[in-house]
């Protein structure tokens, strides 16, 4: 019976072992670049980042699934050719970070807009991945993931604390099994900190998230209808992206943020034409976007967050743009796009 005992455990081992074993391989099939041939390589999005600061677009859709195909809201950021920010991570960003070669063992800002489910439904899968990249490298990871975003002040709505900590913490979290996982698998110590940032829009207040190395990340509150929610402005080496999230700009807070930037990526959600009432308290309208732009002086404006509203009308939201005196580029954002700062 003991033999039997011993047989079985030293059985369900191996069989742990070679599961995980084989997700190793199809997780490293999927996301190092290792495992393409070379005119693969060659295509790959990550190839084209270059240059001190840059932004992959991992996913330029909405909440709405299209036959575009385009992910929900996403975006890499490089500092010296390195992924240093995830800026939200909606629904198929996990697999756009597949497809443009990116690999994530180093990454440890994740920087959350809002918690909706279109710009936070990857995080899991992403998290997962940084852990299993970390093993492919042969390497260990105990410093934690940082993960920033909205505190909350609406009832029915959590913090972000509570939303990644409903999540991961122990012992209650629904994907608690992390804290296990990264140990069977070698990649060292699961290890997450969650931090909330004020939603008070009305306040106006920038607030500093990290300014170390030459990096400085600025969060701003902005509105968007009743939903906690925050914008962020990275700035490195003399350059600056910022990302208004979901907003829809009725206060100051976007044109303050984005103050000669290099780069605005804006919400493009909804038309000035017979918007429904509700999308005007949660999205921006092109010509209030213009405004914004052309108050703030951007060099380039990308347009993202697109949605089947807006996908067939992008020439009339460059149009309504203008019209408000913007007279930088306006780039549409598409899936895999990378902008370099600086060309």
């Amino acid at each position: 019976m003991l033999n039997n005992t011993v047989n079985n455990t030293v059985n369900n081992r191996l069989k742990v072992k070679a599961k995980v074993l084989c997700a190793s391989l199809l997780v490293a099939s999927l996301f190092n670049p290792a495992f393409a041939d070379d005119k693969s390589k060659k295509k790959l999005a990550v190839n084209k980042v270059k240059g001190d600061l840059s932004i992959m677009v991992l996913g330029s859709g909405g909440p709405v699934a299209t036959p575009e195909g385009r992910a929900g809201a996403g975006y890499m950021i490089f500092t010296d050719g390195k992924p240093r920010i995830l800026l939200d991570v909606g629904g198929g960003t996990f697999q756009r970070l597949a497809k443009g070669g990116v690999n994530v063992k180093d990454l440890d800002l994740v920087l959350l807009s809002h918690l909706h489910i279109d710009h936070t439904g990857d995080l899991s899968s992403v998290i997962k991945t940084i852990y299993f990249h970390t093993a492919m490298a042969g390497m260990t990871r105990d410093n934690p993931i940082h993960i920033w975003g909205p505190a909350s002040n609406i009832g029915g709505i959590p913090s972000t604390t509570e939303y990644v900590d409903g999540h991961y913490a122990m012992p209650n979290g629904v994907e608690r099994y992390l804290n296990g996982f990264t140990g069977v698998i070698n990649a060292g110590t699961f290890n997450y900190r969650a931090h909330d940032l004020s939603p008070d829009w009305m306040s106006g207040i920038p607030e500093v998230v990290l300014e170390q190395d030459g990096l400085k990340i600025t969060a701003m509150p902005v509105k968007h209808g009743p939903v906690p929610a925050v914008a962020y402005r990275i700035d490195y080496k003399g350059k600056s992206i910022v990302y208004s999230g979901d907003t829809n700009s009725e206060s100051g807070n976007m044109a303050m943020l984005a103050k000669d930037a290099d780069l605005l990526i804006y919400d493009t959600a909804i038309m000035d034409t017979n918007p429904n009432p509700a999308m005007l308290q949660l999205h921006t309208t092109p010509s209030r976007m213009g405004e914004v732009a052309a108050t703030a002086m951007v060099k380039k404006l990308v347009l993202s967050h697109i949605t089947p509203i807006t996908s067939p009308q992008l020439h009339e939201v460059r149009h309504l743009v203008r019209a408000q005196g913007f007279t930088g580029k306006i780039k549409a954002a598409k899936d895999l796009k990378v902008f370099n700062l600086g060309d």
